[in-house]
């Protein structure tokens, strides 16, 4: 009876390990941050919902598909204009680093 009434926290704390490792990935639309580190792949921050969502939902949404991707290469750092504010929604792909 008693392993039953762990699960429900494994199962929170399989969540929290990817929370915290997809959170140390930090996306850029700056070059110079990235200048000194060594590129580990090409990530995309699109997926079929981003098409749905207002605007700034697309974007929050696109930087969490672009962090998870770049934690999964590795990487510290991802480059991408999803980065800026100002972004409008053309473009959802990156270059993962890791420095």
């Amino acid at each position: 009876m008693r392993p039953l009434l762990l699960l429900p926290l494994l199962a929170l704390a399989a969540c929290t390990v990817t929370t915290s490792r997809v959170s140390k990935v930090v996306v850029t639309e700056n070059k110079a941050v990235v200048a000194s580190c060594t590129k580990v792949g090409d990530v995309d921050g699109a997926s079929a919902l981003n098409r749905l969502l207002l605007r700034d939902k697309a974007r929050d949404a696109a930087l969490t598909q672009l962090k998870a991707a770049g934690a999964d290469l590795g990487a510290s750092h991802v480059l991408s204009p999803v980065a800026d504010i100002k972004w409008k929604g053309e473009d959802y792909k990156g270059v993962a680093y890791r420095c």
